[in-house]
């Protein structure tokens, strides 16, 4: 098949928090997969008009870098891999395309019972292997993500007080997340706002056999996780091991402070929750489990036909950008059927 990917930058299989280069590298072995950016798009529509590719993909977000792909979403739909479920008009991207994917059950049952009508299939996040590194000498050490959303606030003053409080560590600086990865303890990902999907850090941190704390949400909520409040497990008859240390978002930076004070101290913790994370990851989030997941559903999505267009979308959804063109030609009296070509 053949697949023109939309993302607002190209992939790069240097950075372990871009789950879809590792999700394209596995596929491609079945698939002919361009990966489409806002550098090369405008080549796209002649390039379509010329051979067409039988499917399209798109990454859509609520971002600046990703509001090139609306355009090409509502003109040539196909299967939406939607990494914020806060976008506005999330009705439109939904109804405009094939098939939606969501990384977890519990979003897409979200999706479901908001848009009934919708094609919404779950393909979990894959991230790429990341060889393990740990120096066995001085304080644990944090590597921080998120860290210009509130967020990265969040952790800045739960550090604070923990450190207040006693509390001995180290924060990793880098220049790249893989050299954080590589030489930190913990990694602190809040995810912040609270999404329906993991962060990607989290994940990356799994793949590394860190420790990851992040915040208690739709897709960490079927984790076996701590509660740092009482370093129990969440819920009742939880008999898997914890593989990550969840923030309950009522209590964020009181909860984050304990988190912090607790594995700054205990080696022992860290190394368990590290573990538990690894062979969770083996078992659940590697680009191999996502790509089993997408294989169907992009056969899927080439067999379902376009949805129709509602007849209630906001007007700028439905301006296909000829109405000018249209009303000069029918001022001379001539025929406007021939711009349904284009």
């Amino acid at each position: 098949m053949r697949i023109a990917w939309f993302r607002p930058a190209a992939t790069d299989d240097t950075d372990p928090l871009d789950d879809t280069a590792a999700l394209i590298d596995e596929l491609r072995p079945a698939h002919d997969i361009a990966v489409v950016t806002a550098h090369d798009a405008h080549d796209f529509v002649w390039q379509q008009h010329l051979r067409p590719r039988d499917l399209c993909v798109y990454e859509l977000d609520d971002t600046r870098a990703h509001s090139f792909i609306w355009a090409y979403l509502l003109n040539y739909p196909g299967v939406l891999l939607l990494r914020s479920t806060e976008l506005a008009h999330l009705r439109v991207p939904l109804q405009a395309s094939r098939v939606t994917v969501a990384s977890n059950e519990g979003g897409a049952e979200l999706l479901r019972r908001m848009h009934p009508d919708i094609h919404v299939r779950v393909a979990p996040t894959g991230i790429a292997a990341i060889p393990p590194r740990r120096d066995t000498n001085g304080s644990a050490r944090f590597a921080v993500f998120d860290r210009r959303t509130r967020g990265g606030d969040l952790v800045r003053r739960a550090m604070q007080r923990a450190r207040d409080a006693g509390a001995t560590f180290d924060e990793v600086r880098a220049d790249a997340e893989a050299h954080m990865l590589a030489h930190c303890d913990v990694v602190i990902a809040p995810g912040w706002p609270p999404s329906r999907q993991a962060p990607a850090a989290v994940l990356a941190g799994m793949a590394a056999g860190k420790a990851v704390v992040t915040m208690e949400a739709d897709a960490t909520a079927v984790w076996p996780a701590l509660d740092p409040q009482t370093w129990r497990p969440r819920g009742l008859a939880v008999t898997d091991q914890p593989i990550a240390v969840t923030i309950d978002p009522r209590d964020e930076e009181h909860s984050l402070m304990l988190a912090i004070r607790r594995l700054s101290s205990d080696a022992a913790s860290r190394a368990q929750l590290g573990a538990a994370a690894y062979a969770w990851w083996q078992s659940h989030a590697t680009p191999a489990h996502a790509a089993a997941a997408w294989m169907p559903l992009l056969e899927e999505a080439v067999r379902l036909s376009p949805p129709p267009r509602p007849d209630d979308w906001p007007p700028q959804f439905s301006e296909d950008g000829t109405t000018l063109t249209r009303t000069i030609l029918s001022e001379f009296g001539l025929p406007t059927d021939t711009l349904a070509r284009w």
